[in-house]
């Protein structure tokens, strides 16, 4: 079971480990110099954001912005949260021949799992990201268990870096070294609502790291 206190001890987790590389600068993604062209492609799942919650984001980004200017930061349409990494990315890596059988087996669990509410509470960071917290309700940890189950059972290869429990929205990046990385984690421990959303249908997608790049392959409703 998978309740707040966890989730607020795992964005903690992120947050206090990462605080004084954070204070020297951060760690520059130097892939982000081509963000739009990076070409290691995945196959995911993933949840996109609902207008509301967007359009808070954005005004958070923009005060962001005031205090990070050279930060690399996600422009709406690439908001998402990852339900699981299915297959890695990889450079230059193709859509499985076997895309059938994992879009079967995804959209069978999906037909055992009712929508759910994601509530989206705080920023966290790490030392090259800032990150919306999102809290949700237990279905969907439910629903990744029964993907993993699921893949294993249809003998379909899942590389899955960890287990993911999160669902936090990345909303920006360390392109270079923070000239106010002060500023940055006072503004990341403030309070910030962005509102809750309803998750009625994910999205398998085949995208690049940062989702500059996307393929819808398969909507499911929920």
């Amino acid at each position: 079971m998978i309740d707040r206190d966890f989730l607020d001890r795992h964005y903690l987790n992120i947050l206090i480990p990462n605080r004084d590389k954070i204070l020297a600068g951060g760690t520059v993604d130097e892939r982000l110099v081509d963000a739009v062209n990076d070409n290691r492609m995945s196959l995911v799942l993933l949840i996109r954001i609902s207008p509301s919650v967007s359009e808070n984001i954005v005004k958070s980004i923009e005060e962001l912005k005031g205090i990070e200017p050279s930060m690399y930061y996600y422009p709406p349409e690439d908001f998402h949260i990852t339900v699981m990494d299915i297959l890695k990315g990889e450079l230059y890596r193709k859509i499985p021949e076997n895309l059938d059988s994992y879009a079967k087996a995804i959209k069978e669990c999906s037909r055992q799992i009712s929508p759910f509410t994601i509530e989206f509470d705080g920023l966290t960071a790490s030392d090259g990201a800032v990150m919306v917290k999102g809290y949700y309700d237990n279905q969907l940890q439910i629903f990744r268990q029964m993907l993993r189950d699921s893949f294993k059972k249809n003998n379909l290869e899942l590389q899955e870096r960890y287990e993911t429990v999160s669902s936090h929205i990345s909303i920006a990046r360390v392109k270079e070294k923070l000239s106010n990385p002060e500023g940055l984690l006072d503004y990341v421990s403030a309070s910030h609502y962005f509102g809750k959303m309803q998750v009625e249908n994910i999205e398998l997608s085949f995208h690049n790291w940062y989702d500059t790049k996307k393929n819808l392959l398969e909507n499911i409703k929920l």
